[in-house]
């Protein structure tokens, strides 16, 4: 089974289209305000119809409110939901989520545990293994531990996708040291922060797959 490819951080229409195009098995938009590759949930819902159906929408949000996450998630029509956590103290049910897959990124540089399990009712279907900033979260460019990625796996026993520094360059390496189910690359396939260079993002889907 191939490894699952997401490209992250899309902040354009024509982006959108290229990198569909190349049929990863899913894309990402950042709905944290505060983020270099935010874009609101009006302009992704505006875009919608050059989402082909079998790539997978995911929503990328940091400890958000229940309701915002319901609302971004009816409008954009999102297939995921992708929890970025800075507190071992948010906790969200998902009565209001219905047919979601919720995906939780814990803060790798506490030190993590099956309690992350509990950030959501019922479990997530996929922990992201992403670089640690104390100032921030993701999209750093920061490579990340790749021996704590390994960790995660055994510790939570549920798919772990990886993220943070990856590029065409390094892909094929990250995925013959960690097995990872997943891979997650934004700013590894960037001319500048929001803005997708094809060729790279054809490189990184690629060498993945092989």
């Amino acid at each position: 089974m191939s490894v699952f490819v997401k490209i992250c951080g899309i902040c354009s229409k024509n982006d959108l289209e290229q990198i569909c195009a190349l049929e990863p098995d899913a894309i990402g938009f950042i709905f944290w305000p505060r983020a270099k590759r935010y874009v609101r949930p009006e302009q992704v819902a505006s875009w919608l119809k050059s989402i082909p159906e079998q790539i997978k929408k995911v929503g990328v949000f940091v400890e958000p409110p229940p309701g915002e996450v319901e609302a971004v998630a009816i409008a954009c029509h999102l297939d995921i939901i992708q929890i970025h956590l800075i507190s071992n103290d948010w906790k969200i049910e998902r009565p209001l989520f219905q047919g979601l897959e919720t995906w939780i990124s814990p803060r790798m540089g506490e030190g993590v545990t099956r309690s992350i399990l509990h950030a959501v009712e019922p479990e997530p279907s996929v922990l992201l293994a992403d670089s640690f900033d104390p100032a921030t979260v993701g999209g750093t460019g920061k490579l990340s531990s790749w021996d704590r990625a390994i960790a995660l796996k055994t510790e939570v026993r549920i798919p772990v996708m990886l993220a943070g520094g990856l590029t065409p360059e390094n892909v094929r390496d990250a995925i013959t040291a960690v097995k990872p189910w997943g891979v997650d690359v934004s700013s590894g396939v960037e001319k500048e922060p929001g803005v997708k260079e094809l060729r790279k993002v054809k490189q990184f889907i690629e060498r993945a797959r092989q």
